[in-house]
């Protein structure tokens, strides 16, 4: 039997056991609680986050050079800018099939862009049998598939063809080959396809050839073989295949009779070549391509109904126009839409239909700057293509008032088909449809000359070319 010690506030062993045992009933109690508090928010969580509703709010189809990496940006930014709190991209086929995911928490809702980009053309069967929101494409829309899809109005007019970007290749040489600056448009279909072998046959020094292409699924080869190859031949077998741009500059820096195509950040220290297509040989540069003057330039599309059932079509290629989605076009290193000047001559130019002509446009452009933004017509009409019109309404104004209103010339061009004098006569007539666009923007044009047939930029052989030459030029003096 424990005695009771001579010490106030010691408390017998038999008391201290039980108070022990009460404070870890209670200690208990208490871990369980939180145990299930826990449980109970970790399942309310993953109920939460199982009921999450998915819905696809847009589809885009078409045209992989854009769809492979441009328009998932492009379509992450978007949501982002909805509001979403996160996105995921969770890729469904490699480089062709994605869906763009945006998390909308308090909605419960996650919203989806869906992404197919298998070509052009799948685009336009995709907006002909309703599976697509948005056709993307790196080529003009063909006749066929404007009458195809006219039950969802003029594919060609303003409200249905979008120009989202333009794309354009550099040819390169190693900077130590001595063959001449310039190449035309043919010559360069033979050396790639494998007609022309050795150096020999171009005034080089004797060699072999050799071949430097971007791989199968790049936007590059794809722009490079639509504007040189065509239907006409295919890329000869003997060519390296790279996967990027850098890798291939790269090869073609090591080999003093390599020639290449890349994009135009990666040309490096080689020599680029100007290019001809029934023209003067011409550079590639930022300005070159956004004049669209560069042969081997094409343009990137978004076609749309042109009265969507879908909110989200006209507001996501709203957003793709402007600043905020051009700079993911640069990011891309396309070509944004931006307008720029570029002064000087515009060109040595040693034919000439009529030379009184050509010199009243050179007499007429001295001293002046000319804008990045060429005026171009729908086929052989006066009316301004969906490009030129959206410059005009968005960028060109907006250019020309921030500069204060300088003196502006327009120069008009026609192609050569038909007589001289009526085309001269239709250059003319374009130049003053632009006239008349600025004067109902309340902007006085100085001057408007017409220049007729004359310093063509493409080969007047082809549709493409001639669509080209049909341009009116812009020119500032400050």
């Amino acid at each position: 039997m424990l005695k009771r010690l001579g010490t106030e506030g010691v408390i017998p062993l038999q008391q201290q056991n039980r108070n022990l045992c009460a404070i870890h009933t209670v200690y208990t109690a208490i871990l369980a609680g939180l145990a299930v508090v826990v449980f109970w928010g970790i399942t309310l969580d993953a109920c939460s986050a199982a009921t999450q509703t998915k819905k696809t709010i847009l589809r885009l189809h078409g045209s992989n050079t854009i769809g492979a990496k441009l328009a998932p940006d492009l379509a992450k930014a978007f949501l982002i800018k909805m509001g979403a709190v996160s996105v995921e991209q969770v890729n469904l086929a490699a480089n062709t099939e994605m869906n763009i995911e945006g998390t909308f928490p308090e909605q419960n809702l996650v919203q989806v862009i869906e992404i197919k980009a298998h070509g052009s053309t799948t685009g336009f069967q995709g907006l002909e049998q309703g599976q697509c929101d948005i056709g993307m494409a790196s080529r003009k829309i063909k006749e066929k598939e404007v009458k195809k899809l006219s039950f969802l109005g003029d594919m060609t007019g303003l409200a249905s063809e979008h120009v989202l970007a333009l794309d354009g290749v550099a040819v390169i040489v190693n900077a130590a080959n001595p063959v001449a600056s310039n190449i035309d448009v043919d010559t360069l279909r033979d050396i790639f396809c494998g007609k022309i072998t050795d150096w020999s046959e171009l005034n080089g020094t004797p060699g072999k050839i050799n071949l430097y292409a971007r791989d199968e699924a790049s936007g590059t080869h794809d722009t490079f073989k639509s504007l040189v190859f065509g239907k006409k031949c295919s890329l000869s077998s003997s060519a390296a295949r790279f996967d990027a741009n850098t890798e291939l500059s790269q090869a073609v820096d090591r080999d003093v009779n390599g020639i290449g195509y890349t994009g135009l950040p990666y040309v490096a220290s080689n020599k680029v070549l100007g290019v001809s297509d029934g023209g003067m040989a011409i550079r590639p540069n930022v300005f070159t391509v956004s004049t669209e003057d560069y042969p081997l330039t094409r343009r990137l599309h978004f076609y749309t109904p042109a009265n969507p059932d879908n909110q989200y079509t006209r507001r996501f290629v709203s957003f793709a126009l402007q600043k905020e989605g051009q700079e993911y076009v640069k990011k891309h290193h396309f070509v944004e839409l931006t307008v720029s000047t570029q002064g000087g001559n515009p060109g040595d130019f040693d034919q000439s239909q009529n030379r009184a002509v050509l010199e009243r446009y050179l007499n007429a452009i001295q001293r002046a700057e000319r804008l990045s933004s060429n005026i171009r017509f729908k086929n052989a009409q006066n009316e301004l293509d969906s490009k030129a019109f959206y410059d005009l309404e968005h960028r060109i104004v907006d250019f020309l008032w921030e500069n204060k209103l300088p003196q502006i010339i327009l120069a008009g061009f026609a192609d050569n088909k038909g007589d001289y004098w009526q085309n001269h006569k239709l250059s003319c007539e374009r130049a003053k449809s632009v006239q008349r666009e600025f004067t109902s923007r309340g902007i006085r044009v100085h001057e408007i000359v017409c220049a007729g047939e004359e310093a063509p930029v493409a080969s007047n052989e082809t549709a493409l070319g001639r669509e080209k030459n049909r341009r009116v030029e812009i020119w500032i003096r400050r």
